[in-house]
Formats: structure tokens, sequence, C-alpha cells
């Protein structure tokens, strides 16, 4: 197995497989990694392009090509697919709920449509996306996504809008996992938690609350909402097309590097065990990803993480308004909201990795918007510093979602298998995105004492949970000691690149530890 590189000396070289079979391109089945095959090409062609790199030289194309292109185009992609999602808050405050005469729970439902579509289109979506072009797959449906966040603004009716909410659903279904999967491709196990955070930013609540305060500056024939759905759609649908031409699935996708960087970057995730590109869907991965306990704990969470989450996003702009806001100023304090949540999330994911506690790090992570929680509840809202406190507070949200999703990533090997877990991850963060605004009751406005009581029980229920899934992680690192002993006594030389992309599981491979 390959030594990771240090990055801190210069000079040392890292080890490299130039001692490849030469019948190893005859033992290479449709069953493996792509990657497999594009080493035995590399083996054949130019084997000097196998030869060892230098830790400067792994550092140079982190820093300078897979850092900027990759995490800059998902970030804003992801992030646009967010403020697709979250300007339906803000959309209510610029004269949505009264133009399209919504009442009752009828805006809970137009904000819950776009994960009824999410969950029915997700696992097809990401079957579609390991046939095709990962990045490519992404791209058009990002600019679907925009087109339709456009068509939003000609809505009438609550069911038209419903409607249209749900199709959204469909499109954004793979946005998540579809970006799982591309982390899990560029990135070494402990450095997910950092682009993690970064990819999954929550600045989605800084451009939509800029977008939106200016849109409540307009005065025309259009409603201020139609407008703020048009400039969202267009900027998304804009994003698109950069990301069609210059976002790669993996490194075998990238166009803008050389063969020799593709081979670096590959090689260098070796360590992860978790596969980097196969077009085979195989069944008996499929079961495995239903049948294994931690897809079914990831999506507890996940569930017990979103219900509040989404009822922060929801309504939290509908709460700051009724502090004695106006809608412009309203817009204004909403901004800080993604700030809060994305630092956060950056934080708890840097502890995560220096402690390499990522369980630890995701309960104490949940402990922040709890007392958030309980500050909102407590406090007066004749208090509206400390009403506002309250609010900020709970945008810590983000943090200990995004420690769990890299739990996630780490601990699923196997390509079809770790598309499958994350689209039942995704599956959770649905779910609990749409229970959440059902929790709030319009009756109950402003204060919303049963939204409260739901948030603080599903933060209680998720560190239990965590606290299952560390235990879990414990009990199966010790049976896979058992299974590398048994494995090493069998075990031939010359073998060490194919078993690196044998595209097996985590169950499977002999050789995978699991990430706590």
């Amino acid at each position: 197995m390959q030594k990771t590189p240090s990055p801190d000396l210069e000079k040392e070289v890292s080890p490299t497989r130039t001692a490849i079979p030469d019948d190893i391109k005859e033992r290479i089945s449709e069953r493996d990694d792509a990657v497999a095959g594009f080493l035995a090409e590399v083996a054949k062609e130019d084997p000097d392009l196998l030869r060892p790199w230098s830790p400067a030289e792994e550092k140079r194309l982190l820093r300078v090509k897979i850092d900027p292109i990759v995490m800059t185009l998902s970030q804003f992609c992801l992030m646009m697919g967010a403020v697709d999602k979250v300007c339906i808050g803000t959309a209510a405050t610029l004269g949505m709920r009264s133009d399209l005469g919504l009442v009752g729970q009828e805006y809970s439902w137009i904000s819950s449509m776009i994960y009824f579509g999410a969950i029915v289109a997700v696992l097809p979506s990401l079957f579609i996306m390991q046939k095709v072009s990962t990045a490519k797959w992404i791209s058009f449906n990002c600019s679907v996504w925009g087109i339709i966040l456009m068509s939003c603004a000609g809505a009438k009716s609550f069911a038209g809008l419903a409607v249209a909410r749900f199709i959204l659903g469909l499109f954004e279904s793979i946005i998540f996992a579809g970006f799982g999967v591309i982390i899990s491709a560029w990135w070494k196990k402990e450095e997910q938690p950092w682009r993690t955070a970064v990819i999954f930013s929550t600045l989605s609540s800084v451009v939509n609350g800029l977008l939106s305060f200016g849109a409540s500056k307009y005065n025309g024939p259009l409603g201020q909402w139609q407008v703020l759905f048009l400039g969202v759609g267009g900027i998304t649908f804009a994003w698109a097309i950069l990301c069609w031409f210059f976002l790669a699935g993996s490194p075998l996708e990238a166009r803008w590097l050389s063969k020799r960087e593709k081979v670096i970057a590959i090689q260098r995730t070796a360590g992860n065990m978790t596969g980097v590109e196969n077009k085979v869907i195989k069944t008996d991965q499929i079961i495995e990803a239903f049948m294994d306990p931690k897809s079914w704990l990831i999506f507890l969470i996940n569930v017990c993480l979103n219900i509040p989450n989404n009822g922060v996003l929801t309504f939290s702009s509908i709460i700051i308004s009724t502090l004695g806001f106006t809608i412009s100023q309203t817009q204004l304090l909403s901004v800080p909201t993604g700030v809060i949540s994305w630092v956060a999330s950056i934080i708890f994911g840097w502890i995560a990795v220096k402690t390499k506690m990522r369980c630890a790090t995701a309960i104490a992570a949940c402990l922040v918007p709890f007392a958030g929680t309980i500050i909102l509840y407590t406090v007066p809202q004749s208090n509206v510093g400390g009403s506002l406190a309250g609010i900020y507070i709970l945008y810590c949200y983000w943090g200990p979602y995004i420690v769990v999703q890299t739990l996630m990533y780490a601990n699923n090997g196997g390509y079809t298998k770790k598309t499958v877990c994350y689209a039942i991850s995704y599956i959770g963060y649905s779910v609990g995105n749409l229970i959440g605004p059902q929790a709030f009751l319009s009756r109950e406005s402003p204060t919303y004492p049963t939204g409260i009581a739901v948030m603080l029980s599903c933060y209680a229920v998720a560190m239990l949970l965590i606290v299952v899934y560390w235990l879990y992680i414990l009990y199966l690192n010790k049976k896979k000691r058992v299974q590398l002993q048994e494995w090493e006594a069998k075990q031939k030389s010359g073998d060490a690149i194919l078993e690196d992309w044998h595209d097996q599981t985590d169950i499977q491979n002999p050789r995978f530890v699991y990430t706590y």
C-alpha cells in the first residue's frame, strides 16, 4: 500500500508502482475501477509517467489546478442549487404569499414540494450519472434548475408553483450525492472535511440575501418575488454552461490535466479505497448498500439534523420580519446567517481532521444549534438583540451535517455502493427538509412553540444516533483486523495495483479501515 507523502519534505519522493506485471491488462475486468485500465495503458505507452513524484509536485497540482478549478466550480454550482431552495423564504416576504393567495399551510407545502421530487428522482438520476459523464450530467441538471426557477416567476396560484417546485426537485436530486462522488474522487480522506465544508458552503444565504435586497428595491410591472426568481434562475443557468466545459467528475475526465498529472491525481487518492469511476452498475453492491446498517444510521441522522435545519431556513426571514424590521432590513439581516453557517462548518471540519474524532466533533457541533434553539424560545421577542442572537447561533446547524457527510464519504467503498449510499443519505436529507416546515404551524406565528420543541428533540436524537454509529464503526474495525490477517496470508506479490482498483466495497476490501 502506498505511503502518503509528507508535504513538508520538499525533497522527499513519493513511492510509486512502476513494477506493474506485463499481463495486468488481461487481468482487468469491467468490474474493476476505470482507473485500472487507464494505468495499464500508461504503463504500456509511457511507463516513465508512473515515476515517483515529489511532495512539491503533488502540492503544486493540488493548489494550482485541483482546488481552484474543481472546488470553485463545484462550490458555486452547489451554492446556486441551495439558493434555488432558500429563496422561497425571502420570496414570501417580497409579496409571493399575498400575490398567490397562499393560506394556512400552503406556504409550508410549497417549501416541501421540492423534496418530494428529489426523493422520487435521486436513485434513477445517480444511476444515469454512473453511466455517463458525472460532470456533464450535473451540469445539464444545473441548467434545468435555472430554467425551472425562472419559470416559477410565472406562477399564478398555489398549484402552479407547487408543480414547478416538484419538477425542480426532480433535477436538483443529483446535487448533494453527485458532488459527494466528486469529492471522494479528487481528495484524500484527510483532505475531504475542509473541502466538503467549502463546497457545501451556506453562502447561499449571503447570495440570497443580497439578491433579495436588490429585488426589494425594484418598482416595476413584475412582483419583487418574480424578479428574485428570474435573477437566481438566470445566474444558475449561466454557471451551468461554465461547468459543462470545465468541471470534471474525476481525474479521468479532466481535460485540463496532463496524463502525468492524472497519474498523480489518481494515485494520491489510492489510500481512500473508495473508488474513482466505474460504468457498470453492480447489483451486489446495491444490495450491500441497502443491507448495510451504516447506510440507515446516516439516513436517520440526516433526517434528524435536517428537520430543524429547513425549519430555520424557511422561517428565519419571517421570524426576523416580526421583530419590527422593514422588508429591506430583513433581507440584509439574513446575509450574516450564511457566513456564520459556513464558518461553523469549516471550523468543525478542521477540528474533525485535527482531532481525528469525527463522531465526537459532530456531537459537539450539534450542541451549538441546540443552544441557539433554547435561546430563541426563552428570550422574549421584545428583546430584539437576544432574538437575533438566537437565530444567528441556530445557523451553526451546518457544522454537524458537514462532519457527518465526511464520515459517509470516508466509510463507503465501491462505486455503485457509495452512489447508492449517497442517495440514501440524500433521501434522509430530503425527508428531514420535507418534514421541517410542517412543524412550524402558521397559527403559532411568530413564536412557533411546536417547531421549537421538534428542533430540540431532533438534535437530541441525532446526537444519540451518532454515538450508535461511532460504536458500530469501532466494532467494524475490530472485525477488519481479523479480515486483514487472513488476506495477508494469501497475498501474492505484484498484485498491489489491482488490489487498489478492484472496485471493492468497504466490506469486501480486507485493507479498508473505517473512520470515526
